[in-house]
C-alpha cells in the first residue's frame, strides 16, 4: 500500500480527475446548459421551418453518435500510469467497441469511394495506391497512440479498426443503427464502472453518488430506449397478471439499484439495466400500441445522458435536436406506462 510506485500512481490519477470531490461531468453540464437550451430551441424552431423532420431520423443519429463514440474511445482512453494497470481489461473493451463502431461505419459508408488523387487519368492510377495508404497511415495515428502502456496496445487498436473497416465494407451485413448504438453507449458506460481513471471519469472505483446516479440513469433510459424500439406492442398480457408482475419486477429492479449504490459493482450494474428492460418490456409488450414520440424521446433522451456522462455535449446537442424535431405533443401521459 505504501509502497513508492502505489502512491505515485495515485497521486497522478487523483491530479488527473478531481472527480471524487467535484464530478466533473455534471459540472460541465451545468456550463453547457444554455447551449442545450439553444439547440432545443433552435432546433424545434428551424426544424419546423426547414421541415427537418423527414431528413432527421434515428438511423442518421446513430450513425453519428457512433462516430463521436469511436473518436471519444481514440482520444479520451488512455489508462496513463494509474492503479490496476497489470489487471486492466480496458484495452480489450476499447478494442471492442472501436470494431463494432468501424463495421457499421464501414456498413453505412460502402457506397463512398475511396479518395484518389486527382490529375491526369494514368497519374492518378499510377499514385491512388499510395495516396489511400499515406491518407489511411494518417488516421492511425492516433489509434495507435491511444494505447501506448504495452507493445500490444497499437497493434489491438489499429487492428480493431482496420478489421472492422475490412468487414464492414466488404461484407453484406446491415446493422440496425438504434439497437447497435444502444449496445455501445452500454459497454462504454460499463467501461466507466470498470474502471473510472481510464477516463479520467474518477479515481480507484470511489465515486460520488452523483456519478453513480449519472451512470444509473445512463444505464436506465438505454434500456428504455431498446425496450421501446425491439419490442412489439400487442396487447398479449392479461391484466391481472401484469399488474402483479410488473410490481415483482419493479421491487427487483428498486433491489437491485439500491444494491448498485452499495456496492459500485459491475455485475450488479447490469443486472439492474436487465431488470429496468424487462420493466419496460413488459410494459410494451402489454400494450396495443406505442406512438412514435415516445419511442424518439427515449432514444433522444438515452443520447443526452450518455453526451452528459462522457462529457461530450455534442452527443447531446445531437439528442436534443432529434427530440426538438419531433412531433411537440406531450408524451409523458403515454410514457407513464413504461414505470
Amino acid at each position: 500500500m505504501f509502497q513508492d510506485n502505489v502512491v505515485v500512481s495515485s497521486a497522478i490519477s487523483a491530479f488527473n480527475n478531481a472527480a471524487i470531490v467535484a464530478p466533473a461531468f455534471f459540472w460541465n453540464a451545468v456550463l453547457c446548459a444554455p447551449l442545450f437550451i439553444g439547440v432545443y430551441l433552435f432546433g424545434r424552431f428551424y426544424g419546423k421551418k426547414l421541415g427537418l423532420a423527414d431528413f432527421i431520423n434515428p438511423e442518421r443519429i446513430a450513425f453519428w453518435c457512433i462516430i463521436m463514440v469511436a473518436l471519444w474511445i481514440v482520444f479520451m482512453g488512455g489508462n496513463y500510469d494509474v492503479l490496476r494497470d497489470g489487471v486492466s481489461l480496458l484495452p480489450w473493451v476499447t478494442a471492442g467497441i472501436l470494431f463494432v463502431s468501424c463495421v457499421f461505419i464501414g456498413t453505412k459508408t460502402r457506397a463512398v469511394p475511396l479518395p484518389i488523387w486527382y490529375g491526369s487519368a494514368r497519374a492518378s492510377m499510377r499514385r491512388r495506391w499510395w495516396v489511400n495508404v499515406a491518407l489511411f497511415l494518417l488516421l492511425m495515428v492516433p489509434v495507435g497512440f491511444s494505447d501506448t502502456l504495452h507493445w500490444w496496445g497499437p497493434i489491438l487498436q489499429v487492428g480493431a479498426v482496420c478489421t472492422g473497416l475490412l468487414i464492414g465494407r466488404w461484407r453484406a451485413w446491415r446493422l440496425r443503427g438504434v439497437l447497435c448504438m444502444s449496445a455501445l453507449m452500454f459497454v462504454a458506460t460499463i467501461a466507466l464502472l470498470m474502471q473510472p481513471e481510464f477516463f479520467r471519469f474518477g479515481q480507484l472505483g470511489n465515486l460520488t453518488p452523483i456519478h453513480l446516479i449519472g451512470i444509473m440513469m445512463t444505464g436506465i433510459l438505454i434500456a428504455a430506449a431498446v425496450a421501446t424500439d425491439i419490442v412489439p406492442a400487442c396487447g398479449r398480457i392479461h391484466k391481472s397478471a401484469f399488474v402483479k408482475l410488473k410490481w415483482l419486477v419493479r421491487f427487483g429492479t428498486a433491489l437491485c439499484l439500491v444494491l448498485f449504490l452499495l456496492t459500485e459493482a459491475v455485475p450488479i450494474f447490469i443486472a439492474t439495466a436487465f431488470m429496468a428492460f424487462v420493466l419496460f418490456a413488459m410494459s410494451v409488450w402489454h400494450r396495443e400500441s406505442v406512438a412514435d414520440s415516445v419511442r424518439g424521446k427515449m432514444m433522444g433522451l438515452a443520447v443526452i445522458m450518455f453526451g452528459i456522462l462522457i462529457d461530450v455535449p455534442t452527443i447531446s446537442a445531437l439528442g436534443l435536436f432529434w427530440i426538438a424535431v419531433l412531433n411537440s405533443e406531450d408524451v409523458r401521459p403515454d410514457a407513464r406506462f413504461l414505470l
